[in-house]
This record gives C-alpha cells, sequence and structure tokens, in this order.
C-alpha cells in the first residue's frame, strides 16, 4: 500500500478539477456495478468542498436524460447525498 503525505494531499486538493464528468463517472461505475447485483439503487455522498452546486445540478440533470431517478436524500454544511434509482 502506498503512502500519501499531508502536503502531497494538499497538492492534490489545490490542483483538483473534479465537476460534473467527474460527478457522474462515479455514479455510472457505481450503477453498473450494484445493478449487476440485483440492486434497483444507488447512495452516494460528494463532499461540497469538491463538488459545488452548479456542478451536482448538472450530474442530476444528465441521469434524469437518461431515464433514473434522482432524488437529494440529504443536504448539510458539508456534503450532498444523492439517491439514484432505475
Amino acid at each position: 500500500m502506498s503512502e500519501i503525505t499531508a502536503e502531497q494531499a494538499r497538492s492534490n486538493s489545490q490542483a483538483s478539477t473534479y465537476g460534473t464528468s467527474e460527478v457522474l463517472k462515479q455514479l455510472d461505475q457505481s450503477i453498473d456495478a450494484n445493478s449487476k447485483t440485483g440492486a434497483t439503487s444507488i447512495t452516494s455522498i460528494f463532499n461540497k468542498q469538491a463538488v459545488n452546486e452548479s456542478e451536482l445540478q448538472g450530474a442530476i440533470a444528465n441521469l434524469e436524460g437518461r431515464g433514473f431517478t434522482v432524488e437529494r436524500t440529504s443536504t448539510t454544511a458539508a456534503q450532498y447525498t444523492l439517491k439514484v434509482s432505475w
């Protein structure tokens, strides 16, 4: 297992370009894996420091456009929680 230092983690955070496409990639991978187990939904949590409201809305619109049902189950000061069903 490789270890990361706090300095490397800070550098990663400052260079992050995490956005709608990355949110969709993460959700698509989770949907694919979970649907193969017989599940009919997933729940995913996104940190507000990594994803802003407009990026999240873009991902939600994309999923809904592909026929998924997306429910925002929780929003706190630190995170968004989405339930995606099919």
